[in-house]
Order: C-alpha cells, then sequence, then structure tokens
C-alpha cells in the first residue's frame, strides 16, 4: 500500500456466545471494523502441525469515517461496499507455523480485484504468552501408525537386492559362451591382411645422451620382415634404453642418429601406425578371459569401419597365431588365484598388440620371469609370427638358453652402452673367432657373449696393475688374474663344468658424483646383490685372496671403459660385418630416393611400400568413437565388478545388516529430549558410516593405474572415456544402491517423520551425501599413487568433515576467521540437511521426574 503504513489485522473470538471480531489497521490506525456471529470453532491436530478453523454465518462491517480507504482524502471509500455487499459466510483459519487467511466471498473478488489474491493472507503470531501445548486441556495428537511404512521400506530394500542380484547373475551368464565358427564376406576378410605393411628397419650410429653422459654409443644394425632381432648384454647394459629409443618412446635426453622403415626416414606418427610395443610387466586385468583380453583390444583399436564379425574373426585368428585358442574361455587370474601360466599370460599380451597387425613389434624380455619351457615357448611363438606372418619382431632377452638362440635372425650384443656386436646370428660365432675369442666346443654362446662382455666392462683394475689375464685362464676357472683383482664365476649361468670368471673391482665414489635422474636411465649399473652373492661364495673357496679397492677418480662424467671393451667395440666397427651394414643403409637410401624419384633402381627398398604413405591412408580409418570407447570400457567394468564381487557384497550386506542395528537401537524414537538426541545420533552414525565405506574407492584406479598408463600409450581410448566408465560403474552399484537399502530399512524401523516428502527428502540427502563423498574420495585415488597414503589422507578429510559436522563442536564457539571451516565440510551441510527435514515441525514435549 502505502510507504511507511504496513497493514495489520486482529481478529479475536468468545465461544460462549459464538461472536468474532476482525478489525483492519494502517499503521495502527482502525480503518474497518467487522462483527461477525453464529461461530463456531473447529481445532484439527497434526503430528507435525495443529490447525485452527473459525466459521461464521454472519457478518456486518462498516468503516470509520476519515480513515485510510474509508474516506481518507487521497484514498478511496469502501463503505458502501462493506455495508451492502459483506454479509457471510466468513472463515478465519490458521496452520501453526504456516500463517493464517481470511475468506469471504465478496471480499475475495475484490482482494482479487485489486491485488490479484484469492483471500486476505496474514502471518499472524499467537501465544507469546503461553503456547498453545500448554493451554489446560490440550492433548497432544498422537504419533501416526508407521506400520505401513516399516513394511514397504523393508520390500523396497529386497526388491533392490533382488533386482540387483538377478542382473549380475544374467550378466555372468551372458559373459561366458562358446563361439562357433566365423564366416565374414571376402572384403571383410580381405581387410585383415591387407592393413598390413611389411617394414624393415635400419639404424645407423644410434646415440643417446642425458645432459653430459653418454648412455648409448653409436648402436647400428638392420632387420628386415620375417626376422627376428635379438638384443643381449648383461644387466645394465642398456637394452631395454636402447629397445625405447627404436620405439621411439618419450625419453628425457638427445637421441641422435638416423632410424629408417623401407629405407625412408618416417614421422614418430607415421611410425606408431605400424609398430606395437609389449612391456616387460604383464599388466592385464585378471578378471576378464583371455578372449576378452585380446577382444577389447580389437574393438577400441582397429578400425570403426570394421565390423564387429571382422575384428572377432581377427581376435581369434591372432590367437590362433599365438596357440592360446585353447584357452580362450580361461580368466586371466592373479598371484595367489591364477589360471594360465607365466607363458601363456606372456602370449596374451603379445597377442593384444597383434591384433592390430603391427608391421614391427617391440617386446621388453618377453622371456623374463619364465621357466626354460615356457621361455622356449615364447620366442618359438614369436619366431613363428615373424617367418609365417612376414613381420619384423625385436625384443630384448638376457642370458638365453641355447635352443631360443639358435632361433634369432639377427643379432645385437651390447656392453656399457657400446655395441660389441650387430649382424647375423649365423655369423657370429665365426666373427669372434677371428678376433681372438672363440667360443669353447660345446658351450653356449649367449652365456659366452655375456660373461665375454661383462669381463671387458669390468676388467678396469687389471689394466692399473699392468696385468693381463688370457682367454684360457677364464674358461679354465677362477683364479685371480692380478694383484688385486679376482675373478669369480659367473652365477646365473648355472654350467656343471667351471665358468667363465668375470673380474671384480670395488671403486669407490668420484668426487665428480652423477645426477640420480641419471643413474635411474642409464641402466649400466651392475646388479650389487649379485656381485655380493657371488663374492660370499667364492670367498669360501678362496679365504686367501684379497678383493682389492682401486680407487677410480675422473673428471668427466661419461663413464670410463676398459681397454678390453674399447677393444671389443673397436673391432667391430672395423670388421666386414658393421663395413655391409653401413653399406646396405646407404645403399637402401639411394636406391628408395631414385624409386620415390620415379627412376628404377636396384635394391632392397624398391620392393617394400613407403610406410609413410601406407600409414596415412590407414590413418583416414579412424578408431572407435567415444561413445564405443565408454560402452565397451563400462562392459569391462561391469564384468571386472561382478566377476569380483566381494567388495560389492561387503556393501550391500553391511548396508542391511547396519540397518537392522540401528533399527533395533534407535526404535521408534520419542519426542522428548532423549529422543531428539537419538534422531542426531543415527544422522551422525549413518553419515559417518557411508562417508568411511567411500574409502573403499580409494583403489579403483590405484589398482589399475600401470593398465591405463599402457593403454593409453597404445591408443586404446581417451582419458576421458576410461575415468567416465570407472566412475560410473563405481556409484551406481556401490554408491547409489547402498544407501538407498539403509534408508528404506531405517527410515519406518526408527520411525522418522512418516511423511512422503520427508522419506525421500531423507533418501536424497543420503545418495548425494555419498555422491559427494565418493568423488572426493576418488580425487585422492588418482592424486596419490599409494594407496597407503592416499588411505592416510583420505581418513584425515574424513575426520576433519566430521570434526565440523556441527554435533561436535558449536559454530559459534570457534574463532570467526576458522567458521569458514563450517561451510566447506560436506558432513556438515548433510547433517544439517537432515535435522531440518526431521525436526523442523517436531514437537518436543518435556517429561520433569518427581523427586
Amino acid at each position: 500500500m502505502l510507504p511507511g503504513r504496513p497493514p495489520q489485522v486482529t481478529f479475536s473470538c468468545d465461544s460462549s456466545d459464538k461472536t468474532c471480531a476482525f478489525q483492519f489497521w494502517t499503521a495502527q490506525v482502525e480503518s474497518f471494523y467487522c462483527a461477525l456471529s453464529e461461530c463456531e470453532s473447529e481445532n484439527v491436530p497434526g503430528y507435525d502441525t495443529n490447525s485452527t478453523i473459525y466459521a461464521c454465518e454472519k457478518i456486518k462491517c462498516s468503516c470509520v469515517p476519515g480513515r485510510f480507504i474509508c474516506g481518507e482524502d487521497g484514498s478511496v471509500d469502501i463503505g458502501d461496499f462493506l455495508k451492502e455487499e459483506i454479509k457471510g459466510p466468513a472463515t478465519f483459519s490458521c496452520k501453526s507455523g504456516r500463517g493464517c487467511k481470511f475468506e469471504e466471498p465478496a471480499m475475495n473478488d475484490l482482494i482479487d480485484s485489486i491485488f490479484g489474491d484469492r483471500y486476505i493472507t496474514l502471518n499472524c503470531e499467537g501465544g507469546e504468552c503461553l503456547h498453545y501445548s500448554q493451554v489446560p486441556g490440550y492433548v497432544r495428537p498422537p504419533k501416526p501408525d508407521n506400520t505401513l511404512w516399516l513394511a514397504l521400506s523393508a520390500a523396497s530394500a529386497g526388491l533392490i537386492v533382488l533386482v540387483t542380484s538377478a542382473v549380475l547373475w544374467y550378466a555372468g551368464r551372458a559373459g561366458g559362451g562358446d563361439f562357433g565358427q566365423v564366416r565374414l564376406p571376402d572384403n571383410e576378410a580381405s581387410k585383415l591382411m591387407t592393413d598390413h605393411v611389411p617394414a624393415s628397419l635400419h639404424f645407423s650410429s644410434l646415440t643417446y645422451t642425458l645432459g653430459s653422459r653418454v648412455i648409448l654409443d653409436g648402436i647400428s644394425g638392420t632387420v628386415k620382415p620375417g626376422q627376428v632381432m635379438a638384443i643381449m648384454g648383461a644387466s645394465g647394459a642398456g637394452k631395454s634404453t636402447f629397445l625405447d629409443i627404436l620405439a621411439r618412446k618419450r625419453k628425457r635426453g638427445v637421441v641422435s642418429g638416423v632410424t629408417l622403415v623401407n629405407g625412408r626416414e618416417v614421422a614418430d606418427a607415421e611410425f606408431k601406425g605400424v609398430m606395437g610395443f609389449v612391456d616387460q610387466e604383464d599388466t592385464l586385468m585378471s578378471t576378464l578371459t583371455v578372449y576378452e583380453t585380446v577382444l577389447y583390444s580389437a574393438l577400441l583399436r582397429l578400425p570403426r569401419e570394421m565390423s564387429y564379425e571382422a575384428k572377432k574373426y581377427r581376435t581369434l585368428e591372432t590367437m590362433n597365431e599365438l596357440g592360446i585358442l585353447g584357452i580362450k574361455d580361461m580368466r586371466i587370474g592373479e598371484s595367489g588365484r591364477r589360471s594360465i601360466s607365466g607363458g601363456e599370460k606372456r602370449r596374451v599380451s603379445i597377442a593384444c598388440e597383434l591384433v592390430t597387425s603391427p608391421s614391427i613389434l617391440f617386446l621388453d624380455e618377453p622371456t623374463s620371469g619364465l621357466d626354460a619351457f615356457n621361455a622356449f615357448n615364447v620366442v618359438d611363438s614369436l619366431v613363428s609370427l615373424a617367418r609365417n606372418y612376414n613381420r619384423t619382431v625385436i625384443f630384448t632377452i638376457h642370458q638365453p638358453r641355447s635352443n631360443i638362440v639358435a632361433l634369432f635372425d639377427q643379432l645385437v650384443v651390447l656392453a656399457q652402452g657400446k655395441l660389441v656386436y650387430s649382424g647375423e646370428y649365423a655369423k657370429c660365432q665365426e666373427y669372434f673367432t677371428s678376433i681372438g675369442q672363440p667360443c669353447p666346443p660345446g658351450f653356449n654362446i649367449a652365456d659366452f657373449l655375456i660373461d665375454l662382455t661383462m669381463h671387458a666392462s669390468m676388467d678396469l683394475g687389471s689394466e692399473n696393475s699392468g696385468a693381463s689375464v688370457s682367454h684360457e685362464s677364464l674358461i679354465e676357472g677362477a683364479e685371480p688374474s692380478s694383484e688385486g683383482t679376482t675373478n669369480i664365476p659367473d652365477e646365473e649361468r648355472g654350467l656343471g663344468r667351471a665358468a667363465l670368471a668375470v673380474p671384480l673391482t670395488v671403486r669407490s665414489r668420484s668426487t665428480s658424483s652423477t645426477p640420480p635422474e641419471v643413474e635411474e636411465e642409464t641402466e649400466l649399473q651392475t646388479r650389487p646383490n649379485s656381485l655380493a652373492s657371488s663374492t660370499g661364495r667364492f670367498l669360501k673357496h678362496k679365504t686367501s685372496q684379497l678383493l682389492e679397492v682401486v680407487t677410480a677418480s675422473s673428471s668427466s662424467t661419461t663413464k670410463p671403459i676398459s681397454a678390453k671393451l674399447a677393444a671389443l667395440v673397436e673391432s667391430y666397427v672395423n670388421s666386414d660385418i658393421a663395413a655391409a651394414i653401413r653399406a646396405e643403409a646407404e645403399e637402401l637410401r639411394r636406391t628408395t630416393t631414385l624409386s620415390d624419384n620415379g627412376q628404377r633402381g636396384v635394391g632392397a627398398g624398391n620392393d617394400l611400400p613407403d610406410v609413410a604413405l601406407e600409414t596415412t591412408l590407414l590413418r583416414g580409418r579412424k578408431r572407435a568413437t567415444w561413445g564405443t570407447q565408454f560402452r565397451i570400457l563400462s562392459g569391462r567394468a561391469f564384468k571386472n565388478l561382478y566377476r569380483d564381487p566381494a567388495l560389492l557384497t561387503a556393501h550391500y550386506v553391511s548396508s542391511i545388516v547396519l540397518a537392522l542395528i540401528c533399527g533395533l537401537f534407535f526404535h521408534n524414537v520419542t519426542n522428548d529430549i532423549a529422543g531428539f538426541q537419538n534422531r542426531l545420533g543415527i544422522f551422525f552414525f549413518t553419515l559417518a558410516l557411508f562417508g568411511f565405506s567411500c574409502l573403499s574407492s580409494l583403489g579403483l584406479f590405484a589398482n589399475e593405474r600401470i593398465l591405463f598408463m599402457r593403454e593409453r600409450a597404445n591408443g586404446y581410448y581417451s582419458s576421458f572415456t576410461y575415468f567416465s566408465s570407472k566412475i560410473l560403474f563405481d556409484i551406481l552399484p556401490l554408491r547409489l544402491v547402498p544407501p538407498l537399502m539403509f534408508g528404506g530399512i531405517v527410515y519406518g524401523l526408527v520411525g522418522l517423520v512418516p511423511t512422503v516428502p520427508g522419506f525421500w527428502k531423507f533418501m536424497l540427502t543420503l545418495v548425494l551425501f555419498n555422491l559427494t563423498t565418493a568423488s572426493v574420495v576418488l580425487l585422492l585415488s588418482i592424486t596419490f599413487a599409494s594407496i597407503s597414503v592416499a588411505s592416510l589422507v583420505g581418513n584425515l578429510v574424513m575426520l576433519f568433515n566430521l570434526l565440523f559436522t556441527g554435533l561436535l563442536i558449536n559454530r559459534d564457539s570457534v574463532i570467526p576467521a576458522m567458521q569458514w571451516l563450517h561451510t566447506i565440510s560436506f558432513f556438515h551441510a548433510a547433517f544439517e540437511a537432515l535435522a531440518v527435514n526431521e525436526l523442523r515441525y517436531l514437537q518436543l514435549k518435556e517429561i520433569k521426574e518427581r523427586r
């Protein structure tokens, strides 16, 4: 109305003569009044609100002349309207805490035409001196019977369990199954091999430096389609580093030299389109079967234009190539629950890369951790793969058996990052004989080369003392080669006869220390444990011999090499084999240039395709879309969840059991101070239960961190689709279902506000709190690689939020500068929501004890 003149209404009744009085005021000045007669009053009690209704049959109103809306200057005069139109009936009704309203037909029309309201709405205050519950004769309304709610709650929890169990049973039943014959149209079948690009690899003078430290120096070699190249060397010789450089993995140092694919220099993007890389460790999902593991690689990485049947056929074909088709329905397994052998697991890892039909396949220590039989089977599969399917296979290997060595086509031998030999394996023994280092008859050539390079790498002590060791003395036994250098038998050969000795010299640290990151990258340090154990065994037999410590200081960061190793390296560089490799690389580049210019030349390069051109065409065939990736990864995550149901079962069982226990202890809470305390207690316990239960998600990403890094590096999927699928199948079964089960049981047993809105607000609060807490825990899981550290931080975060819930510490008692901590506590937000939902209209009854 007018500024500074608020409207006010007073309403009073006399129940003895059934009359009421209605007065309208503006700025505490009466404008008009009404007298109501033949009135009846009714009190309607409710559990949450009470209502009072006054109904009067007759009403007579009059204006106070000269007052507002009754003739005052500048205002209207409704005196005639009040006398002629306002006749009744009229009702005045109030709800405790929710305001009042006055209704009369003619008055309602006036209010609607002027203000747009259906009736006069009032914010009334009453009972200021005496609460209505303390009026003599007042009877507290009875608490509604919640038996029906209890039955519906239990039924809903049981229904959720049954539906979830049925879904998991059906998914598990549909997850297996046999696969019959797969028939493809000719055009689909042809796609599987037409994408294969035969590739030869030539590398010349490859050098890798980290800072001023030379890690690899002048490595050259060549391998052609259908051949297998083995990279050998002692532990720390630089094999894995060299393989990473060949595979063009990102390194922190500087790589120099020339690498040719089919005689051409190829960019990294094109090169990665024709290569596959198998790490030394088998990072596979233990709950999947062999077939599923390889199939997921095919579905995610093969071109989206290929049909599902074609990808399925390619998967089975690859498994058949590696001899693992017979175990396709066996699970990968893990430590303590393994279902396939180490050799079979390694072939599964190879199949995951081979399914994309790579031209060049790199493998880091494919026989590591395998027994002799399985190691031979893995290498034999690789050799068959190269020769039967015209692929190029390059791998590192440490001290193989003689029957494995015989399968090699090309051999590279490294020592301290230097090239000792690179060429055909068939010419290896003849070459070393020609430089005065013949392999003894019946001796494993691999053991001989490892021992030879180890001895040459570590023989600095004998050079300093001016003594020399003959090759014959090395073969006969472990005799001291000089004063200050002791020969120790090689512990890894396992031969019954006298072993090839390796001299050991121990050096003190030089004043020019090597940075830690350089030491980590080089992999050129010998194994101290192995040397220590060898020394211990040697001293048992040679107690009178002395192991001299030779001090070797150098101002350079480049590790010194012995004269014997330098002689081996120099011998190879000047050999006909090395010259032939250099000449072949030059001829290949020349003839390839002529071929690219349209001229006809003679050379190996003319018969092989341009990898850059071929991979450019292949990149036109895009891999799976984000939607397809999400669907495939979601299916994999779901299988991983229901095939290892311990965590899922624990969450569901604990939710049901704890809900029943809470229902037992907090059953049918009362409307007194004790009931008020019990309500806050059940809310606090519920939030603590679900808050700490979410810590089970800490291992969600940590357990698969290595698997994710390998698959992402190999182009399986994007990071977004992986994390989305993992979060989805953590949220739905573990963060959404348990609070619904718990709340459905607890709400009726405890006897909380028995209203439909109150029930669903309670359930929604629990779900939102659980999702918020799970999101915080997932962030910790991503941030910390160590589960132990993540668990510690997660518990501290939960305890911090519990402290500021609002129950343990009063907000006003906290210093003002720290009161904002309540605001960021998600426990506080959920606790306040639950308390307001339950206590807003709750009427507490004080029970006084008589003394």
